[in-house]
């Protein structure tokens, strides 16, 4: 059978399953199953699948999954950070759309809290948007900022998602954690930028306000009090990470207790959250490992059939220049972000994408940061961006889901440029490495 029918029927069997509304990780299994008793010995198949794929997940770089999940579940549910948004917001004074900017500013901080972009976009929903539409600000602005910057969890590490493509592309965890840092204050900036140009032309979109003075000392104070310790637990991860002295998985660790303790310090931590949380992250945790699972067999399956080295070969065959065979493999990824889970889309073409890097020798690491905002549009991408839906479930009934687009566009065109500067400039993503 020919290579490309075998990935057909793998990869349409796959999306066929996804869209009739099969769970993820079931359908991977699904398919998994069905390949390796067809191409791979019958049951004998299925018993080397299974071995496979438990010798994938007994694997010591996927453990900071757990714990940067957990990092952030007690930073959002102990709800630590609203003191922190209301200080923020003392600091811009009559800047032009100071709320917008306000949604950028935190959604950065609390990127390196949480590490997840629907946490980020639920707290600054719930917190932000009644504000926004008091002061008056069009949809344009008081949604965009809100949707539009939730993905910046995906790039500021710690981020659980940079950890699940690092460990099944056998990328550097350290080295695309830290090489996510600029590109995500690129995409920072980029949103801020933008935000302030449409308020200065339209200025009835943002309109200023008077702003309560705020004396230094008691903003100092707070600052001490309530920011400079988060500040620390974000310091706790890196830094470790920056200076050598301590993998992902320790860093992790300090990061949970450093969390721990200052949910404890601040007496937010009752027994009902502290259970909550577990809950939650062993959920969330459990539906990734499941995925990776599934992802693992679907790997081997396509490259034990040989379609995956007869697509290596036929792509390395057009002698397409490195940018350009980059270039259509994001292409394949922001497609399949208007229609599919980011998990889904990176264990799909991972198999398929990183032996084409490797063979055609493109550094993985700067296609890994790449591949990490290409998975961060699909985010909010129309129509199935999971973002959308989540900002859809916190706005009043008179905003519709077009104006959730119309919103996000503009995000997703910052982002686009932010993709095009590091496929330009690659030592974009080298800045932090030592």
């Amino acid at each position: 059978m020919q290579w490309w029918v075998i990935l057909s029927v793998f990869f349409g069997g796959f999306i066929a399953l996804i869209l009739t509304g099969f769970p993820i990780a079931f359908a991977f299994f699904f398919i998994n199953i069905a390949g390796a008793y067809l191409f791979m010995g019958g049951t004998r198949g299925i018993e080397q699948l299974v071995l496979n794929i438990y010798s994938s997940l007994a694997n010591f770089t996927l453990t900071p999954i757990p714990l940067f999940i957990l990092m952030g579940e007690i930073i959002f549910r102990c709800g630590i950070a609203y003191n922190v948004l209301n200080i923020f917001d003392k600091f811009f004074g009559k800047i032009p759309g100071r709320l917008g900017i306000l949604a950028v500013a935190a959604s950065t901080f609390f990127s390196g809290l949480t590490g997840s972009a629907i946490s980020n976009t639920a707290l600054l929903g719930s917190s932000l948007m009644p504000e926004m539409r008091k002061r008056g600000y069009g949809k344009p602005l008081m949604i965009g900022p809100i949707v539009g910057t939730g993905g910046l969890a995906m790039m500021i590490p710690p981020s659980a998602l940079a950890v699940v493509l690092g460990s099944v592309a056998h990328i550097s965890i350290s080295g695309i954690l830290i090489g996510g840092i600029l590109p995500g204050l690129i995409m920072a900036f980029l949103y801020s930028s933008y935000i302030v140009t449409r308020t200065l032309i339209n200025p009835s979109i943002a309109p200023a306000y008077e702003v309560q003075r705020s004396d230094f000392p008691g903003l100092a104070k707070e600052f001490l009090i309530y920011v400079m310790p988060l500040f620390s637990v974000i310091t706790l991860v890196l830094g470790p990470i920056y200076m050598g002295i301590a993998t992902p998985t320790e860093a992790a660790s300090l990061g949970c207790i450093g969390s721990l303790i200052l949910a404890i310090s601040y007496r937010k931590l009752t027994l009902k959250i502290f259970i909550d949380t577990l809950a939650s992250s062993l959920k969330t945790t459990g539906m990734i490992f499941l995925i990776i699972a599934g992802s693992t067999g679907y790997s081997q399956i396509i490259s034990f059939t040989g379609a995956g080295a007869g697509l290596i070969g036929s792509i390395i065959s057009l002698n397409l220049p490195d940018v350009l065979l980059v270039m259509l493999m994001l292409s394949v990824l922001l497609l399949l972000g208007c229609f599919m889970d980011q998990i889904a889309m990176m264990m799909v073409t991972v198999p398929l994408f990183m032996p084409i890097v490797y063979q055609a020798n493109i550094s993985p690491l700067w296609f890994g940061i790449m591949m990490l905002i290409a998975l961060d549009i699909g985010f909010t991408s129309p129509p199935f961006g999971l973002l959308l839906f989540v900002m859809k479930g916190i706005v009043s009934e008179d905003i519709t889901m077009m104006d959730i687009y119309k919103a996000a566009l503009p995000f997703i065109l910052c982002n686009l440029l932010t993709l095009a500067l590091i496929l330009a400039f690659p030592r974009i993503v080298m800045v932090f490495m030592k």
